[in-house]
């Protein structure tokens, strides 16, 4: 995709809210001209000077056009014309799609026309599992959604996916898309939880007679690209671990406070299987890391450290109860996590080939970071925005310091990128947009928390980023945009014969580390880290769709549709 010739004009492709500042990305030096619908020139910038972005290798400027009124307008630089919309409610179906993103996910039931329209398919992976250590024990756990371009189901990235949709909701309600013509719409209860439930009752399912919860339900290999109903391999119940037990309290205990004022029964069974699986951490205090069967070669989710799922789910227990027991383990994990003995003894457990990728392990929990791997940011999440002032001096004070101290670098991190993008030169990884977004919703909690408006802007652009505005000129958004992804790694997309792919799902991006040696030989050396993407179906290093990369992207598309 680097050697297409591209347009010197690279915008959000989805349209712009009337709410905030429009900005462009101009890879020329010839004047930009705005002429509204009538043809109009209402605004022309003569002073552009793009400089070299490291990351794409292009020359670009990030064009402040200011606000703009509703409606249809054409920038003109040369011969380069791009056409680009301004809304009230730009935001919204593209945040609706996301979320509805995670219906076309569903597993264990069909997917019928009424709802999915073109993509309906019979249900799938509805016969028995069996559990991997026990193959006397075998039981329906129908329900959740495919993780990712694969049809497994994992409990930790479910339950990072959910909390982030729990937030949004918690946080900005206004901004979450209702009536997205899922089963349960028009049910009194809003389509972002509705969804959300669909994963948690799945998780309720995973959990152990002892309260822990089980890792992954897998086969042992990955599927073929094929359509679900037609995956009928035998799936099992893989051995429950420290992360995923963890994650799952956190996120249980969350959704019990959530979901209290729609359905008390399901809130009481939620947070009765968050204690429970509190009781089996508190017996089982000495984290083992989770070691796969190596049989089963699926996606390992494995883990170095449970200290930051700990601390989460210690987190949301307080904000539960109050009762002091939780505060002082949340309190203790923290200040375990300081210490350098523990950062190497994490590194000791990486096999020597792979510690050149994890040589900067730092003692201390990541406070802004939201994604499975690394859930440190959703605990302050619930430390700042439900426990409070209650937290006290670690909880609350050192949290809040330490979180505004960290998020408080990223506009100049944005700064540094020609396209205004909250990614360096090196932070092109295998899911690249979740470092994009999970920078976008700590520069969003920092302004919630500070009132800087600089914060908003910054935020805004990288959802620009996700639809357009970038080096590749694409919409990494299924469905949205002029030029889109349109092969993503997603088994339905490949094997449905629909040339549009599943609407709503969003690609992981451009990934210059620990790439296939197929994109290697495509992309070559030469290519900068942020072109480094192909929108071509095996490239699962670039162009995978996940769950968890859905979910923060919906956190903050609903945050900025709550601002109109």
């Amino acid at each position: 995709m680097g050697t297409n010739v591209l347009p010197e004009i690279r915008i959000n492709q989805t349209g712009y809210m009337k709410a905030l500042p429009v900005f462009v990305g101009v890879l020329s030096e010839k004047s930009l001209q705005v002429k509204d619908s009538k043809g109009n020139v209402i605004i022309e910038k003569n002073d552009i000077k793009p400089e070299l972005d490291a990351s794409s290798g292009d020359n670009v400027a990030l064009v402040n056009l200011g606000m703009l009124a509703e409606g249809e307008y054409t920038l003109v630089s040369g011969e380069c014309e791009r056409k680009i919309t301004v809304s009230d409610k730009a935001y919204d179906a593209v945040t609706g799609a996301l979320i509805k993103g995670l219906y076309f996910q569903r597993c264990g039931c069909g997917l019928k026309e009424e709802h999915a329209g073109i993509y309906a398919h019979p249900a799938c992976h509805t016969a028995e599992c069996t559990d991997w250590e026990d193959r006397s024990i075998k039981k329906k756990v129908l329900g959740g959604w495919h993780d990712a371009g694969d049809y497994g189901k994992y409990v930790g990235p479910g339950a990072v996916t959910v909390a982030h949709m729990l937030y949004a909701h918690k946080l900005f309600p206004a901004g979450c898309t209702d009536n997205l013509n899922i089963p349960e719409s028009g049910n009194g209860v809003p389509d972002i939880l509705n969804e959300a439930r669909y994963e948690l009752e799945w998780m309720l399912k995973m959990q152990k007679d002892d309260g822990s919860f089980y890792h992954k339900l897998t086969k042992d290999h990955f599927a073929p690209f094929i359509m679900p109903e037609t995956d009928t391999d035998p799936e099992y119940l893989i051995p429950p671990s420290h992360c995923a037990t963890e994650a799952a309290i956190a996120c249980l205990a969350l959704g019990s406070r959530i979901y209290k004022e729609y359905d008390a029964d399901f809130s009481e069974k939620m947070f009765a299987a968050a204690l429970k699986g509190w009781e089996w951490v508190e017996k089982n205090p000495e984290f083992k890391p989770f070691m796969g069967p190596r049989e089963v070669r699926t996606g390992g989710y494995g883990d170095l450290s449970d200290k930051d799922e700990r601390f989460w789910a210690a987190c949301e227990l307080f904000a539960c109860t109050g009762e002091e027991k939780y505060k002082e383990a949340a309190e203790k994990t923290y200040e375990l996590a300081k210490d350098p003995k523990e950062a190497e003894k994490i590194r000791e457990m990486i096999p020597e080939p792979m510690r050149r990728f994890f040589d900067k392990i730092k003692p201390g929990l990541d406070l802004t970071q939201y994604g499975w791997m690394d859930v440190s940011g959703l605990g302050s999440i619930c430390c700042l925005f439900e426990i409070g002032e209650k937290g006290g001096s670690i909880l609350y004070d050192e949290v809040k310091r330490i979180f505004l101290e960290k998020t408080g670098k990223l506009p100049e991190v944005c700064r540094e990128s020609g396209y205004g993008t909250a990614l360096k030169e090196d932070q092109y990884v295998w899911g690249s947009i979740l470092t994009v977004m999970s920078n976008a919703m700590s520069m969003i909690l920092n302004r919630m928390l500070t009132g800087n408006d600089e914060m908003l802007e910054y935020a805004a652009n990288q959802f620009n980023y996700a639809l357009g505005l970038n080096a590749l000129d694409i919409s990494f958004v299924t469905g949205f945009g002029e030029r889109r992804v349109m092969f993503p790694h997603h088994r339905p997309s490949g094997a449905d014969n629909i040339e549009e792919p599943v609407p709503g799902l969003i690609s992981g991006g451009p990934n210059k580390k620990m790439t296939y040696p197929e994109t290697k030989e495509k992309l070559g050396e030469d290519t900068p880290p942020a072109k480094y993407f192909r929108d071509e179906t095996p490239s699962a290093d670039t162009n995978e769709i996940a769950i968890y990369w859905n979910s923060p992207t919906i956190f903050v598309g609903a945050y900025l549709n709550s601002l109109q």
